[in-house]
């Protein structure tokens, strides 16, 4: 998969997100676990897990209890039992390696892939705890938007510096000029949220350049996607930091 390409489904997927966030818990709920999804399947061929679809098993079932923790929680913060679905992540890869090894030399590779794919995952599930914290509504289409915004202009260019850059400062722009439509928020607030969405655009993106294209569909979907799930954590410290 090209840039190009990977850095369209990062632009659609925060789409998704902000569509979701506007019309509300649920269906940003349903959003969330839709890119989970993808990332599960695609996340073992991005990172050679010999067991592939044994990891994927396990990510997407943690996603599930990490997403349905916040969904169901009562009392902020709506995060802190996420710690639980990611730990139970950690246990499962660790269980799942004694039962169904891989081959020899790939043990703690396996299980190292398996865990941080879950923590990545589950991170996703950080969008619906803003949704659901008052005040926060609005950093979901900000943060989004910035992350779209940042997407397309880290492959604006051959060189990688100036994507870089150029990245960043679309996405504070977007954030400062989405935080002064937004009452909730004040625009130096749509900044941070803003820098926050495009550096983890930029820190995927420079990884994935480093590492060999890879052929499959679902390794591309997955590293576009990782960078929409991350801000989802990010953007919720956002909120805490600025709405309380």
């Amino acid at each position: 998969m090209n840039p190009t390409t990977r850095a369209t489904i990062t632009a659609v997927a925060a789409a998704v997100i902000a569509v979701g966030g506007f019309l509300g818990t649920r269906y940003l709920a349903l959003s969330a676990l839709v890119i989970m999804a993808a990332f599960a399947v695609g996340w073992p061929v991005l990172a050679r897990v010999s067991r592939r679809w044994v990891s994927t098993a396990i990510v997407a079932s943690g996603s599930v209890l990490a997403l349905g923790a916040v969904v169901l929680g009562r009392q902020e913060p709506y995060l802190r039992y996420m710690v639980v679905a990611v730990a139970a992540i950690v246990v499962a890869a660790l269980v799942a390696e004694v039962f169904l090894p891989s081959p020899q030399g790939r043990a703690v590779t396996a299980v190292a892939a398996t865990a941080a794919g879950g923590a990545i995952a589950a991170a996703g599930a950080a969008w619906v705890a803003s949704s659901r914290t008052p005040g926060d509504e609005d950093l979901i289409v900000t943060g989004a938007a910035a992350l779209a915004l940042a997407a397309v202009a880290s492959v604006v260019t051959r060189n990688a510096t100036v994507n870089t850059v150029g990245a960043l400062v679309l996405a504070a722009a977007s954030g400062g000029a989405t935080g002064y439509v937004f009452e909730s928020i004040t625009w130096y607030g749509g900044i941070l949220v803003g820098v926050a969405a495009g550096v983890a655009v930029v820190l995927v993106a420079e990884l994935y350049r480093r590492e060999p294209r890879p052929h499959s569909v679902w390794a591309g979907i997955a590293s576009a996607v990782t960078p929409v799930l991350v801000a989802g954590a990010l953007v919720y410290l956002g909120g805490r930091l600025l709405v309380g």
